[in-house]
């Protein structure tokens, strides 16, 4: 946990003490992200049909909570990873609107014989400002699932306060099959159950953890001069370290390669601009 700023390096780990969000955090009144969907999951055999597919465990999850999770492919790589909000009689998936349909159709191939119901649902939206809390990050907007209403659409407004909390996000930063959980903090974000036992791509993570092949990270970039753009390399001198994957501003999302910058000899520079480099926590 070091925050990198022209060369020296701090104690400033990315979470309930990361840099304060420059854009506000709560929506009054709550908006509408017209870029998820929601998927419903109903039936007796829920949470056992979860348990043993996504990474996430389901024990014990509440109506309301919410938890973070990903369906992976046998390689261990995220093919759709979602947010799980807790029902009396199911869940929800808060998903990226893009593979809501891929990830029904997958799932509904896992069911077998199992007595869930899996559909895309036209009757429910993700809304932010009120709800339950985000556990990505605490500078983030509580949220919660429910009827469309003639909300404003928060989704562009999202997009900025998610990059300025150093959280990546499916369809902007990171596509199908391009990622293991760990590049883009899953597990930092309590959506990998180690210790649950077995659910697709299980033995691929286990063993890099095992052997300590975790290598890349998604941190927050923050400029301090001018706007970063999406796809600049992170140099340290001449080493590129990692690129940025999405910005807003003098705020950027990065997947790094946290090997080479522990042994970066230089400051971060993006483009020449000094930056400052914040990792991951996972207190």
């Amino acid at each position: 946990m070091r925050f990198m700023s022209s060369g020296l390096a701090h104690a400033r780990p990315l979470g309930q003490r990361q840099p304060q969000c420059h854009i506000p955090c709560m929506a009054a009144p709550d908006t509408i992200l017209s870029d998820r969907s929601v998927i419903t999951i109903t039936g007796k055999d829920t949470h056992d049909f979860l348990q043993r597919v996504i990474t996430t465990d389901m024990g014990g999850l509440s109506a309301g909570e919410i938890r973070t999770g990903a369906l992976l492919t046998p390689q261990g790589k995220i093919l759709a990873d979602f947010l799980i909000h807790g029902r009396e009689n199911g869940v929800f998936l808060d998903i990226w609107h893009g593979v809501a349909e891929s990830l029904v159709k997958r799932l509904s191939l896992y069911r077998l014989r199992a007595d869930v119901q899996i559909d895309v649902s036209a009757e429910h939206a993700v809304l932010v400002g009120s709800g339950e809390a985000d556990p990505r990050s605490g500078a983030l907007p509580r949220r919660k699932i429910q009827a469309p209403e003639a909300s404003s659409d928060g989704s562009a407004v999202q997009v900025g306060r998610e990059i300025a909390a150093g959280v990546p996000a499916f369809g902007r930063d990171y596509g199908e099959a391009e990622v293991f959980p760990t590049d883009v903090n899953l597990d930092l974000y309590g959506g990998i159950a180690w210790k649950k036992g077995c659910f697709i791509g299980q033995e691929v993570l286990s063993r890099m953890k095992r052997r300590g092949t975790i290598r890349k990270r998604s941190v927050l970039i923050v400029s301090q001069s001018g706007p970063l753009d999406q796809g600049q390399d992170i140099k340290a001198g001449d080493i590129i370290i990692g690129q940025l994957t999405s910005a807003d501003g003098k705020h950027a999302i990065a997947r790094i390669r946290t090997d080479r910058l522990a042994n970066a000899g230089a400051a971060p520079t993006v483009e020449g601009k000094l930056v400052d480099i914040v990792l991951p926590s996972n207190d």
